[in-house]
C-alpha cells in the first residue's frame, strides 16, 4: 500500500514538473494522465486552461515530451494551437507541423524550438484543418516561404510566393531577401534581381 502511494506521488510529481514551454502554455492550470503511460511510454495527457481542455497525445520519456506526439492547446474560446511531431525532451525537435491558430503554419525542421533546416512557411491563412491539403498543394496555392531556415528566420536558398502566383526565387538572409535571385511575374516575366539585406540593388 505504501508503495502505491509512493508510485502514485512519483507519478504526480512528474506530470506537474512536464516541460510544455515549447507552445504558447502560459495558461496551463492543470495537468492529468487520462490514459496510458505518461511518464515512460505513450499516453495522453490532459492540460486544463482557462479557454477549455488541451491534450498531448504520444510518447514520453522521464515524464516530458520525447518521440511523436500531438499537441492542442486552446489559444481563445475559437483558436487552437497545434504541434504533430517529433519531440525531444519536451523540446519540438526534427520534424513537425505546427499551427499557430492566428494564420501561420510551419511545416519542416525543428531544433530546440526554432525553424532549423527545410520548410515551408505559410502565412495569412484564414483556417488549417489537418489533412485537408498537401504541403505541395500549399506550397504552389498560398502565400509562402519554402526553403532553408536558420536559427527561425528565412536564411540561405528559399522562393517566397505570393497568392497571385508571384515569386522570387533566390538567397535570403535574416528573413530579407539577400544576394542573386530570380523575380517571377504573374504575367510569366522574370528578372534577374540582386539584394542587400533586403535592399534591391539591381
Amino acid at each position: 500500500m505504501h508503495l502505491m502511494i509512493l508510485n502514485f506521488i512519483c507519478v504526480l510529481f512528474a506530470l506537474i514538473a512536464i516541460n510544455v514551454s515549447a507552445q504558447s502554455l502560459d495558461e496551463v492550470m492543470s495537468k492529468k494522465c487520462v490514459y496510458g503511460d505518461c511518464i515512460d511510454g505513450r499516453g495522453r495527457l490532459e492540460l486544463g486552461t482557462s479557454f477549455g481542455k488541451g491534450f498531448y497525445s504520444g510518447h514520453f520519456r522521464e515524464g516530458v515530451f520525447h518521440g511523436q506526439g500531438r499537441l492542442e492547446i486552446p489559444i481563445s474560446s475559437t483558436e487552437k494551437e497545434i504541434y504533430v511531431g517529433n519531440w525531444d525532451q519536451g523540446s519540438r525537435n526534427g520534424r513537425g507541423t505546427h499551427w499557430n491558430g492566428n494564420g501561420k503554419l510551419y511545416i519542416g525542421q525543428w531544433a530546440y524550438n526554432k525553424r532549423e533546416g527545410q520548410g515551408s512557411y505559410f502565412i495569412n491563412m484564414p483556417s488549417w484543418f489537418e489533412n485537408q491539403n498537401s504541403e505541395f498543394w500549399l506550397r504552389e496555392n498560398t502565400e509562402n516561404y519554402t526553403g532553408d531556415f536558420v536559427n527561425d528566420s528565412y536564411h540561405g536558398q528559399g522562393t517566397y510566393r505570393w497568392p497571385d502566383g508571384q515569386k522570387f526565387v533566390g538567397g535570403f538572409f535574416a528573413n530579407k531577401k539577400h544576394g542573386k535571385g530570380i523575380f517571377y511575374y504573374a504575367t510569366g516575366t522574370i528578372r534577374q534581381q540582386n539584394w542587400e539585406y533586403g535592399k534591391l540593388i539591381d
